[in-house]
Formats: C-alpha cells, sequence, structure tokens
C-alpha cells in the first residue's frame, strides 16, 4: 500500500520576501516545481498539513491565495503534457524507497 498521495500546490502570493520563502520550503519538503507558483510531487498526510501550514504562515489573508490539489498528473502528463519531454519526472517509481 502507497501512503503517498500526488499532490499539485499552486499559489498567488503578491510578495515577494513570502513568496520566495514559501517556494523554498516546498522545494525542502521535496516538492517539483514545474510552472511558477505550481508545485507536484508526492507527499504523506503529514506533509501536506506542514503545507497547509505553511500557506496559513506565509500568505496574507486579504491578498493572496493557494491550494493543494489531490490528482494523477503523472498519468496526465504522459497523455497531454507539452514541454515535459517524455514524463519521466513524474514516474511513481521515483518516490518508492527501497
Amino acid at each position: 500500500m502507497n501512503l503517498l498521495k500526488e499532490i499539485v500546490v499552486i499559489y498567488d502570493i503578491s510578495k515577494n520576501k513570502p513568496r520566495t520563502k514559501l517556494f523554498k520550503e516546498l522545494k525542502n519538503i521535496g516538492l517539483q516545481n514545474i510552472q511558477n507558483s505550481v508545485f507536484w510531487g508526492r507527499v504523506n498526510e503529514a506533509e501536506k498539513r506542514s503545507i497547509q501550514r505553511l500557506f496559513k504562515e506565509h500568505l496574507d489573508k486579504e491578498t493572496d491565495k493557494a491550494f493543494i490539489l489531490e490528482t494523477r498528473l503523472s498519468a496526465q502528463i504522459k497523455l497531454s503534457g507539452f514541454g515535459y519531454g517524455d514524463g519521466s519526472q513524474f514516474d511513481e517509481e521515483l518516490y518508492y524507497i527501497a
């Protein structure tokens, strides 16, 4: 049983400092930046909650927006993605620990 969920994180943050901080934190969790302000990866439930805490910490409630979407992007990129090569960076095998 795989305990990891495939997610996409999308955000729109108006100020540079919190946007840069969030970017670095998402990279530290292990997510891949696939577009500006769009990240993809596989996370466990604790990591997903950590991302939600990061939103609360770095987003301005008046102006900024963000969400986490559980997805099957890896399958979709291979079918209809453009600019991602063969899509191998989305392969599930990369996330299994031997």
